[in-house]
Parts: C-alpha cells; structure tokens; sequence
C-alpha cells in the first residue's frame, strides 16, 4: 500500500472514531432522556392517582355532611321511619355511582398515560436503531473493505477453455 492510500486510510479511520465518540455520546444521551421520561411517567402516575384520591374524599365529606344534614332535617320533621332512611340510601348509592365513575375515569388516565409511555418507547427505540444504522452505514461506506485485503492473482480454469472462451474472469477475492 502507496504511503498516500495509508494516509488517507487513517484519515478515514479517524473520522470514524470521531463518529463512534460522537454515536455513544448520542447514545448516552437517549438513555438519560428514557431515564427522564420514566421518571415523568412515574409522577404522571402518581400525580393522576393522587387527584383521584383527592376527589373521592372531597366528596366523602360532601356525603358525610349531606347525610348528616337529612338525619337532623328528619329528626326536626319527627320522621324515624323510612322515609328517613330512603334519602340516606339514596345519597349513598349517589356516591358508590359517582366513585364507581371515578374509578372508571381514573383507569382511562392511566391506560392513556401508559399508552403515551409505550408509543415514547417506541420512539426511542427506532432512535436507537436509527443511530446503530447510521453507525454502520458511515463504517461500510467510508473504509472500502476490499483495500484490506491482500491482492489476490486471477484463477483461471483450463478445463472447459472452449466453454469459459467468451466469458470473462470473476474474482472473488480468495
């Protein structure tokens, strides 16, 4: 190999350390943005949950007081009997349907939220790939391989002469 070939073979190489060095950089950086993303997830999670919870329990009180305030309405009115007691379920049944609606509310959240981290996933996974092709491609296509492998002499068959005349010579590089 000319000095010249050399010289710009290692130039060649150079340049692809330089890529590799600046690959993995990328590369950390990915995984530094999916460490944030889980931990945004997380919160997410836990901030829609909280939310949840805080609902439930501002109208707990709200039932708590409303049922309280029908028991001294109906002691005032001197009813005892059922009629007392049917406002009572029924603000109680009122309740288990609106927590059974925040519960269903509460799961839509979360299968959105969760829905969003799997797509993000995706996303960073095809990122990755995106940047190991680029890698590879920068590899194949800077440094020609077939400079690094010895020069190799033309085989050519004497049997069959009359049949190989007219086609020309292959070589495969063995």
């Amino acid at each position: 190999m000319d000095p010249m070939s050399a010289f710009l073979l290692s130039m060649q190489a150079a340049g692809l350390v330089t890529s590799f060095f600046g690959a993995k950089s990328q590369q950390k950086t990915i995984e530094l943005g999916r460490k944030l993303e889980n931990a945004q997830f997380s919160t997410n999670m836990e901030a829609i949950k909280l939310e949840s919870a805080q609902g439930s329990l501002a109208e707990m009180k709200d039932v708590r007081q409303n049922i309280s305030s029908q028991i001294a309405v109906n002691a005032a009115r001197g009813n005892r009997g059922a009629s007392s007691v049917a406002g009572i379920n029924e603000t109680a049944h009122n309740f288990a349907d609106d927590e059974r609606t925040r519960r269903m509310n509460l799961l839509a959240k979360e299968s959105e939220l969760r829905a969003g981290h799997i797509l993000s996933g995706l996303h960073t996974a095809q990122s990755e790939t995106q940047l190991g092709q680029s890698l590879l491609k920068d590899i194949f296509n800077t440094i020609p391989i077939t400079s690094l492998l010895p020069p190799t002499e033309k085989k050519t068959s004497t049997n069959n002469a009359g049949a190989n005349s007219g086609a020309k010579s292959f070589n495969w590089g063995v």
